[in-house]
C-alpha cells in the first residue's frame, strides 16, 4: 500500500462519516441525544442503587457481628446505636 492510498482512504472516510452526519434531520439529533441521555441516566440509577445496595449490607454486617446471642440486652444495644445511626446515612 502506498502512502497516497493511505491518504485518500482517510479523506474518502472522513469526507463520508462527515456526509453522513451533515445529512440527519434534527429529529434524528434529537433521537440520539435522548438514547445517550438516558443510557447515561441508567448507568447512574445502577451505581447508586449499587451503592445504597452496599452501604445497607455493610449496616447488616455490622449488626451480625456485633450481636451476642448470649446477651440479649447488649444485643439491644448494638441496635439501638444502629438504629440511631442509620437514617442519618439513608
Amino acid at each position: 500500500m502506498r502512502m497516497d492510498d493511505r491518504y485518500s482512504n482517510a479523506s474518502y472516510s472522513s469526507a463520508g462519516l462527515a456526509a453522513f452526519f451533515a445529512s440527519l434531520s434534527l429529529q434524528d439529533w434529537g433521537f440520539i441525544i435522548g438514547v445517550a441521555f438516558s443510557i447515561a441516566l441508567g448507568i447512574l440509577t445502577y451505581r447508586l442503587n449499587r451503592r445504597e445496595q452496599m452501604r445497607r449490607t455493610q449496616i447488616l454486617q455490622d449488626i451480625l457481628t456485633k450481636t451476642n446471642t448470649n446477651n440479649p440486652s447488649a444485643t439491644a444495644q448494638v441496635l439501638a446505636d444502629l438504629g440511631q445511626k442509620a437514617p442519618k446515612e439513608i
